[in-house]
């Protein structure tokens, strides 16, 4: 299988799996005073001061949760109660549903002025203590937040940021100290970790209510529960290697750009290009087709994609981000596939998606079959349907 879908899930990284299975050996809950809990604890708070050199924070800053959204949630529910959230349209699901926990407790919520799938930055107008709420690398488009900019104008009108960095970290250097954030969410699924693994990354001097009250030896009170030691040990190691995925970007960004190219030739109209993106991601609409119909062929043809976020999946929505951007183009949202690269993807793995999207759109393979490209028959009698036009819908 071609894995393109990296923005859902990323292959287990091969130090997360070692460290893990060590991991695996050691019987003890960390807050225990005997020699298996103090083993345990031990490698919880390595794990913690690895994650915390990934993101230029201090290790009592960080606090594991159970993924990204539980990290939004808390840093939303435990900060202190802000005049107001601002946020953008284009904000991953987990991202909108906290905000949307805050506004039903009464917290005003309103837009930030976007302008080609960002903040537009000569638009804002912010007071003291707004908060804003904002994705760093979009799950969709891969389209950069210019936080830097961001960042420093936060802090000029005496506001916060909160940044949901689960599609940025090992895509972009990551410092929470220099851009002087109140909180950062990770999410250990998208950087070589076990899914339903994260990290909250408090700046530095803030400080949380509980959003899961439990004793003190547990996460500082702040997130209660036995601490998942394996899970922060993968992720742990997964943040050691940041590094080697950030030094990956160059080559996986020439990947993207043939994958687009060749795209592109096939009829496909690139979402979110307006402005920076990672080369990670792309967001290619086919107009008269069905995403949900490319994506099911796709994957018979052994190809791995999406449409958007696998959580929207069903929920109506899957290409919002798309939706957002072009509101009078709604046929790219319902055409809209989203391909996801990582260190693991190879020029191989490039040409045979390009070969598998020629397959759906040109030639409406039924009942053809194909060798693999070692010759085994990998996608032999594959029964794929034809994709028409559609309503859109």
């Amino acid at each position: 299988m071609i894995h393109l879908d990296h923005h859902a899930s990323t292959p287990l990284d091969p130090d997360a799996r070692a460290a893990l299975l060590e991991a695996l050996d050691v019987v003890g809950h960390p807050a225990s005073v005997h020699g298996g809990g103090q083993a345990a604890r031990a490698r919880l708070e390595r794990a913690r001061a690895a994650v915390a050199a990934a993101v230029g924070a201090r290790p009592e800053d960080v606090v594991f949760t159970s993924s990204g959204t539980e990290a939004i949630h808390g840093a939303l529910r435990g900060l202190p109660t802000p005049v107001r959230i601002l946020t953008t349209p284009y904000e991953h699901p987990a991202v909108r549903a906290a905000v949307e926990v805050e506004q039903a407790q009464g917290v005003p919520c309103v837009g930030l002025p976007v302008r080609d799938g960002a903040v537009d930055l000569d638009a804002l107008a912010l007071g003291p203590g707004d908060r804003v709420v904002v994705g760093w690398v979009n799950h969709e488009t891969g389209r950069v937040q210019p936080l830097d900019a961001l960042a420093v104008a936060v802090r000029r009108a005496g506001a916060d940021l909160v940044v949901d960095a689960a599609q940025a970290l090992g895509k972009v250097p990551v410092d929470v100290a220099s851009l002087g954030l109140a909180a950062l969410a990770l999410s250990g699924g998208k950087v070589g970790a076990l899914s339903g693994s994260g990290a909250l990354v408090l700046g530095q001097g803030v400080r949380l209510r509980p959003w899961l009250p439990g004793p003190a030896s547990e996460e500082r009170g702040l997130r209660g529960g036995t601490p998942g030691v394996v899970a922060a040990v993968a992720l742990g190691a997964a943040c050691g290697a940041i590094p080697r995925r950030l030094a990956a970007a160059e080559g996986i960004t020439e990947l993207r750009n043939r994958l687009e190219a060749g795209l592109r030739t096939l009829g496909g109209v690139v979402n979110g290009a307006e402005g920076p993106r990672v080369g990670h991601a792309l967001s290619v609409s086919f107009p008269g087709r069905r995403g949900s119909s490319m994506v099911a062929a796709l994957d018979l043809l052994g190809v791995r994609v999406s449409q958007g976020p696998a959580c929207a999946t069903g929920a109506g929505e899957p290409a919002a981000v798309v939706r957002a951007l072009y509101p009078n183009e709604p046929e790219r949202a319902a055409s809209a596939v989203r391909l996801t690269l990582g260190p693991e993807t190879t020029d191989a793995d490039v040409d045979e998606a390009l070969r598998a999207f020629e397959l759906v759109l040109l030639r409406g393979l039924r009942g053809q079959s194909r060798p693999g490209r070692d010759g085994s028959g990998m996608l032999e009698h594959v029964e794929v349907p034809i994709v028409t036009g559609g309503d859109g819908s």
